[in-house]
């Protein structure tokens, strides 16, 4: 009875044996393979600043019932007028400190400086006027409002941000 058990066993072994060998998907599953991993990232912080200056005229009017009106700017600068926006303190030094909070951040900056000479010449003129039209009507009531005015404003845009790209490759064989 033990002769013919081990002949048992020495089938059953011999029968896997001969099907992993013929079956490549068995011989993949059982055989390790070979794996390459590969991963790059890189990221970038950015930051950025924008300074600006407008300047010019500006007229408005609103008129209702008995009233016209009417308005003019015309504003007229002299040579030697200048508009001057510079970074960098007399040194050539010039800082951004952020500050982040919960609901978005603060900036400090250091050695922005802007020059704005506005030299007004003849001929500039900003006129505003609200008349009764002719005949008007006792009935109605009249609202109004005009104005010509010079503008000027300067402002200083801060952009920071971050990207962040990561890369991966994976291959087995």
């Amino acid at each position: 009875m033990a002769h013919s058990l081990r002949l048992v066993e020495a089938t059953v072994t011999a029968f896997a044996l001969l099907t992993s060998m013929l079956s490549p998907v068995a011989l993949a599953q059982e055989t390790p393979g070979l794996r390459e991993s590969r991963k790059s990232s890189s990221s970038q912080n950015t930051f950025s600043y924008r300074i600006q200056t407008t300047y010019g005229a500006t007229t408005s009017a609103q008129v209702s019932g008995n009233l016209r009106a009417e308005t003019e700017a015309v504003l007229k600068l002299k040579a030697g007028s200048k508009v001057t926006n510079k970074v960098g303190d007399e040194n050539g030094n010039a800082s951004a400190v952020f500050v982040a909070t919960p609901n978005g951040g603060n900036v400090e900056l250091k050695g922005i400086t802007g020059e704005n000479i506005f030299l007004i010449d003849d001929g500039t003129v900003f006129r505003a006027v609200l008349s009764t039209i002719d005949n008007p009507d006792p009935n109605v009531t009249s609202v109004g409002n005009a104005s010509a005015t010079a503008t000027h404003a300067t402002s200083v845009i801060v952009e920071k941000g971050s990207t962040t790209f990561e890369n991966s490759f994976e291959q087995t064989f």
